[in-house]
């Protein structure tokens, strides 16, 4: 008994001084749904928090390369395409009703009933389009292969070509309204402002071959795009010049959305994900559950965000990415603890520290780090934020909830690691 005490004593010490010469923090991005037959997803949308579609091809005969979620990806059905290995690349939601989609083979589809029906609107063999984009309930374009651009003014019915004056391939496509709109692509960012009738090149420092795989504007002057050369192009006077700067990640750039005027993210290979909090300026990097190729990122608010991934798995944050528990001791503690929230009452954001031992009893599979929630609920029992969705090292930490987005009231949070659970109650005061 005795030598069991000094070895868990020894492993304790150990514990200790791993955690104060190397240090880790959590990053908020996890793995919400994988989807099987493995795919590879191509782009993911979504009309409002809990609407979304997401596409990928599916090979061996299926069809089922649609895929719609009704509760913000918890769950997510499959819907007919119609195609089997065909690559789905673009995604616009007029209505959670009315969607199209857009890929190889110049194929665009198109439902009025929420999925349950598509039909083919257009093919075409040798086309690729990469870029769509609807400015109302009967204007479209789409782009793609070769510099082409066809636009409706039917909702689909049909198609017209429009001269885009360039060969380069055209990736991603951003109206601003009716008139003005822009289209990024091989070494070029082209704009209109008049529907189309004419596109001019806009001069920006491109590198040969780069490819700027998405583009978007904050407001009619502020846009930014995003490069497979981890370049962030970013202009403030609606693409007349444009400013170049770096993620850090080092990586290919595939998505990019911004939540307001300054903050954004972006991300690509190897599981890169960076976030903006200055406009593109500055980025910093966040940790990525995994290390693929990163398709595409879309945010419904503020803090939700869900990005789609090359081996058919959709990532999701509650909390904007950002790390929200941070070891803040080196200390290995002898028990669980769950403390009262500081400050409470709160407005609107508090902190949560917490407790884990190393214990043999925790993990029955014998790991030396434990699966962690802290889970925060409404007075009626309903998800609020999840705070920690983690596997955690032994170590005392603390979790920050920002209450902005919510209203006054009691609020409980509950953690779980392991065997161990507790839940206590604390008050948001506006």
């Amino acid at each position: 008994m005795m030598r069991a005490f000094k070895l868990f004593q020894a492993m304790k010490k150990l514990f200790t001084l791993l955690l104060c010469l190397t240090g880790y923090v959590y990053s908020q991005w996890t793995v919400s749904y994988t989807f099987t037959p493995a795919q590879s997803l191509q782009a993911i949308r979504f009309y409002d928090a809990n609407t979304g579609y997401t596409v990928a091809p599916v090979y061996g005969g299926l069809t089922y390369e649609i895929h719609k979620t009704t509760n913000a990806g918890a769950n997510w059905v499959d819907q007919n395409a119609g195609y089997t290995g065909t690559r789905l690349m673009a995604i616009w939601i007029l209505h959670p009703d009315t969607v199209y989609i857009s890929g190889n083979e110049g194929l665009i589809l198109k439902t009025v009933n929420g999925g349950t029906n598509w039909v083919t609107i257009n093919s075409e063999a040798t086309l690729q389009l990469w870029g769509l984009q609807f400015v109302n309930s009967f204007t479209g374009y789409v782009a793609g292969s070769n510099g082409r651009i066809m636009k409706t003014t039917n909702a689909g019915a049909n198609w017209f070509n429009q001269s885009s004056g360039t060969p380069n391939l055209l990736s991603s496509i951003h109206f601003r309204n009716d008139n003005t709109g822009y289209i990024s692509g091989g070494s070029i960012i082209i704009k209109t402002t008049n529907a189309g009738a004419n596109w001019v090149s806009l001069s920006a420092p491109y590198i040969n071959l780069e490819n700027i795989r998405d583009i978007t504007f904050i407001d009619d002057i502020n846009g930014i795009a995003v490069s497979d050369a981890d370049r962030v192009f970013k202009t403030t006077n609606a693409g007349a010049n444009w400013m170049i700067f770096s993620t850090g990640t080092g990586q290919s750039l595939f998505g990019v959305f911004f939540t307001d005027a300054n903050t954004g993210f972006t991300c690509g290979f190897s599981g890169a994900i960076a976030r903006t909090s200055n406009a593109g300026v500055n980025w910093s990097v966040q940790t990525s559950p995994l290390n693929e190729i990163l398709t595409d990122v879309w945010f419904t608010s503020v803090n939700t965000g869900y990005i789609s991934t090359w081996s058919g798995k959709v990532l999701k944050t509650t909390n904007g990415g950002m790390v929200a528990v941070t070891p803040i001791s080196s200390e290995v503690p002898d028990r669980f603890l769950l403390y009262q929230n500081y400050p409470n009452p709160f407005n609107p954001t508090t902190k949560i520290r917490f407790e884990i031992p190393l214990s043999r009893g925790v993990d029955a599979e014998g790991r030396r780090s434990v699966s962690a929630k802290l889970i925060v609920y409404d007075i009626l029992g309903r998800e609020v934020a999840k705070l920690v969705n983690e596997d955690l090292k032994p170590g005392v930490y603390e979790a920050e909830f920002d209450g902005s987005n919510y209203s006054s009231g009691v609020y409980h949070y509950k953690l779980t690691v392991g065997i161990f659970h507790e839940t206590k109650k604390m008050l948001m005061i506006k």
